[in-house]
């Protein structure tokens, strides 16, 4: 992939055979061929982004809700977190197809839809609970330790399993729109030139700023469901702040800095949260409040999704590094923000229901 900047424009050319399907591309294209030329407008990614996150947020707390019963035979989290990975697979594997008939709904699926559906931090608050058992269930130290393994062999897995799950039903829907191996592409992004907008793009923009407006104005005059609706608030921020976040990736091939950070500090204002909720009585901030932060933006804040396409692309060596030090880092930062405070105090009260 070669980047060119200049002041109004970032061109990247980039081949598109798409062996997608195995979640990696072909760095070689015939010079000869013509490329595809395909222009990415910020102002209509921000406005796609914000009623996908709306959306995917909606599908998480609803799974959750849905899979969350006495006697269930895994952790709730984990149906998330598979959907949103195996609609990424889906949209990974018929990448170009999308992009060359609208590229931000490409974004939006990927980054908005597929990144707040799954998250990083819920499940890395789970796995600590687990490990430093919280819930207080009635087993000994290596049970724990076991459970916290169990959480993160299973994510890891299931996430991996939805990817290839969603490939799969590429090729079952869409069999024959595979971009040909000699077709290469020209992205043009261009951060805030409105000119030559098309009558999708402004029903997309007018889409993104109706439905943040819609949502704004429910959770400010309801009182039923809150919670819900302040995580629709926070949520487009979280994807927004990702999106961001996620162009210092290409400064290091080798180990994705951009989701990285968007993971760990995600993490790290969840523990926060969760330790306002658990443990500091503070009547300051409503419970609804803390809770639609948690869900909403912590939530979209951090992903599954590319973690784990990351994983999956990167050379084993790195793929381990990466992963590794994601995992780690996060429960480290559990640990110091929550587990220190819990342990000193003997135990968290909780203070929100």
């Amino acid at each position: 992939m070669e980047i060119i900047e200049d002041n109004s424009t970032v061109t990247t050319v980039q081949n598109s055979n798409t062996t997608d399907v195995n979640f990696h591309e072909e760095e070689t294209a015939n010079k000869h061929d013509q490329p595809i030329d395909l222009v990415e407008r910020h102002a209509i990614t921000i406005a796609i982004l914000i009623p996908f996150s709306i959306i995917g947020v909606l599908i998480r707390l609803g799974l959750i809700q849905l899979h969350t019963y006495q006697g269930a035979p895994v952790f709730a989290l984990i149906y998330p977190q598979f959907v949103g990975c195996t609609i990424f697979g889906f949209c990974l594997a018929r990448k170009w197809f999308i992009m060359e008939r609208y590229l931000s709904l490409y974004v939006g699926l990927q980054t908005g839809l597929c990144g707040s559906i799954t998250t990083f931090s819920s499940w890395m608050l789970l796995t600590f609970q687990d490990f430093v058992n919280t819930p207080n269930y009635f087993r000994s130290g290596i049970y724990n330790f076991l459970a916290g393994l169990a959480d993160i062999g299973i994510t890891i897995g299931m996430s991996i399993v939805g990817l290839k799950f969603g490939e799969q039903l590429a090729d079952v829907f869409m069999p024959n729109q595979i971009t040909s191996n000699k077709t290469f592409h020209k992205i043009t992004v261009k951060s805030s030139n409105m000119k030559g907008f098309t009558l999708l793009d402004w029903v997309c923009v007018a889409s993104g700023c109706a439905s943040l407006v819609l949502i704004i104005t429910l959770a400010t005059t309801t009182q039923v469901r809150q919670r819900i609706l302040l995580a629709t608030v926070f949520a487009p921020i979280g994807t927004l702040t990702r999106w961001q976040l996620s162009r210092f990736n290409s400064s290091m091939p080798s180990f994705p800095i951009g989701t990285f950070i968007a993971n760990v500090c995600g993490s790290a204002i969840l523990g926060v949260l969760f330790l306002l909720r658990n443990g500091i009585v503070y009547s300051g901030i409503k419970c609804e409040t803390l809770i639609g932060l948690s869900d909403g933006f912590c939530g979209c804040l951090t992903t599954i999704s590319t973690f784990t396409v990351k994983i999956i692309i990167l050379p084993r060596r790195h793929a381990y590094k990466y992963a590794l030090t994601s995992i780690v880092t996060g429960q480290v930062t559990m640990i110091f923000l929550v587990g220190i405070y819990s342990w000193i105090n003997h135990g968290l009260i909780t203070t929100c229901n």
